[in-house]
């Protein structure tokens, strides 16, 4: 995609170029959340499974493995496991997939409709006029010209479509000059039907600035207020490593396009006096898991010495099932109790309705791969502060007929509170789960859908089922979202939007419509609503001419 950029391994060392700069022969270098950039032959690959469903149509992630003969990854796959090297061996137009990746501008962009035959009968209105005329005057080029730019008018004025595509041509210029890649004109008209837009919580409603701002040890939590305490002991060590190493980044040069909760982490690790290049030569990755969206965590394994160490990070609803035990500050091991898990149910609920995210680490030594069982560490609150301006535009959405509703794989507390803050789900106050969804017939989610405003810990297949049941009732859906996980709903939707900078590389490939905040949106709708009222009194104009120019020009040339 324009403007996408990829590692390469540039004389031993990984750089960022972008994709259009591919040549063959270039070393490209994978992680999970990638798209393959181009056709490549692999050379060396680690727990590698790629998503190949748009090009093969295989619904599950293939494996990938280095063996006697070649095997290729081909250009639009997604890495979903592991890591990888490649050698470029087509670009652009050349690959298996280049046609079905062509850019969007080519593919999508409205052409201007043709004249159709059922105009001509405009013409044959004229022809009367036209041989009276002709008889009576000796001015027949003068004639014959006034009545072709009559028929020129008349036709051009009865060809609505025409119009219709000037002035969306016209709008998308104007919100391109604003910074907005209308990657489809055509979806303008979508816009104006739209009285239903979907959006994800994290990242669209609250802002990609994450940063850790509680942890809570076992013991140290009375009150579940968040606090940040020293990383000294055994505990915090460990919690350190974690927050450092146990993430999808397998790449150091690429930390700045980890996900922004590892970011959060990794920042958090750097400010406790954590080297990340020196604890990355000390512990060598033996082990991956990457995070999943179903089932909301992820794991990593390292290698130090004789030691090996692994680490789960997750939900904690996730993490606590595969504790048996949590560390206390002296560094011995307790098993889990009552006690323990109220104690981090109380902290996680106090989180949650502040609308912060939460998540827990777990840690397991020893040398089973994975680990059957680890044992817990620490919960960490993640602040998460709504995007400036949200509350006003939501209001606004709804002043002009549109309903805002919130798809998220959050907790549903954290997603009630930010969507009381928003602005979100105050008529009913009910909140539905992707639990809940799994377990109802269709027919009763799409009644529910008609006025629960509020839905978390969905999967991403539940988010485009909900956006079709949507459909399915007559409305017409926007879905905004900027993650690997929004993909389904952005692709179902009548329209997708996703940012053009903080989105991942999936998100922005599937939308129609790139924006750089959620103020955009609003401009969006303004300028589409704008069309539409231009169109209504084209119509009305279209009719008092039509009428005029046929009365005047029988008059006129009848004498």
């Amino acid at each position: 995609m324009p403007g996408s950029t990829t590692t390469t391994l540039e004389r031993g060392r990984a750089a960022q170029i972008a994709e259009d700069r591919l040549r063959k022969g270039d070393m490209v270098l994978l992680q999970a959340g990638d798209l393959v950039p181009a056709d490549l032959e692999l050379v060396e690959a680690r727990g590698l499974e790629v998503d190949e469903w748009e090009l093969t149509g295989e619904l599950r992630p293939v494996e990938k493995r280095v063996g006697e003969e070649a095997v290729y990854l081909y250009r639009g796959s997604r890495v979903t496991r592991g890591s990888g090297k490649g050698i470029v061996v087509a670009t652009g137009a050349e690959t298996e997939y280049g046609e079905i990746l062509q850019p969007w501008e080519q593919e999508m962009r409205r052409r201007p409709p043709l004249i159709r035959g059922q105009y001509c009968i405009l013409l044959v209105l004229l022809l009367p006029p036209f041989l009276v005329a002709s008889g009576r005057y000796d001015r027949n080029a003068l004639t014959f010209l006034l009545c072709l730019a009559a028929a020129v008018v008349m036709v051009l004025l009865q060809n609505s479509a025409l119009f219709r595509y000037l002035l969306t041509s016209i709008e998308a210029r104007r919100l391109e000059a604003r910074g907005i890649d209308i990657r489809d004109a055509t979806c303008l008209d979508d816009v104006s039907r739209l009285d239903v837009v979907c959006l994800d919580k994290t990242g669209v409603l609250t802002t990609l600035d994450i940063e850790v701002g509680g942890i809570y040890f076992a013991g140290e939590m009375p009150d579940a207020a968040p606090f940040l305490p020293a990383l000294r002991d055994e505990r915090g060590t460990l919690t350190g490593i974690a927050c450092a190493l146990c993430n999808d980044v397998f790449f150091l040069e690429r930390r700045h396009q980890a996900d922004p909760i590892d970011r959060a982490l990794i920042s958090f690790a750097l400010q406790h006096g954590f080297d990340i290049d020196q604890l990355a030569a000390q512990y060598k990755r033996v082990y991956d898991r990457p995070f999943d969206s179903e089932d909301r965590y992820m794991a990593a394994g390292f290698e130090q010495g004789d030691q090996t160490l692994y680490f789960a990070k997750g939900d904690p609803e996730v993490i606590l099932k595969m504790c048996t035990g949590y560390m206390t500050a002296p560094g011995s091991v307790r098993r889990v109790d009552g006690a323990f898990l109220e104690s981090i149910r109380v902290a996680t609920d106090s989180a949650n309705q502040r609308g912060d995210i939460t998540i827990a680490l777990g840690y397991s030594p020893g040398t089973t791969i994975p680990p059957k069982r680890y044992t817990f560490l620490c919960l960490i609150q993640l602040q998460n502060p709504l995007r400036p301006g949200v509350p006003d535009e939501v209001r606004w959405l709804k002043d002009v007929g549109i309903r805002s509703i919130m798809l998220t794989g959050d907790r549903p507390k954290a997603a009630m509170a930010v969507g009381k803050k928003a602005g979100i789900g105050l008529d009913s106050g009910y909140c539905l789960t992707g639990k809940a969804i799994a377990q109802m017939a269709l027919q009763e989610v799409a009644r529910q859908a008609a006025y629960v405003s509020i839905f978390a810990r969905l999967l991403p297949s539940q988010k485009g089922i909900l956006v079709r049941l949507l459909q399915q009732r007559g409305h017409s859906v926007a879905m905004v979202g900027d993650g690997a996980n929004d993909t389904v709903a952005l692709r179902a939707a009548d329209v997708g939007i996703s940012f053009g900078e903080s989105s991942s590389p999936l998100a922005k490939r599937v939308s129609r419509i790139l924006i750089h905040d959620l103020a955009d949106l609003l401009t969006i709708i303004a300028g589409a609503k704008r069309i539409e009222r231009w169109l209504k009194y084209f119509m009305l104009f279209r009719v008092a001419a039509l009428i005029s120019m046929l009365v005047g020009l029988y008059a006129w040339l009848l004498g």
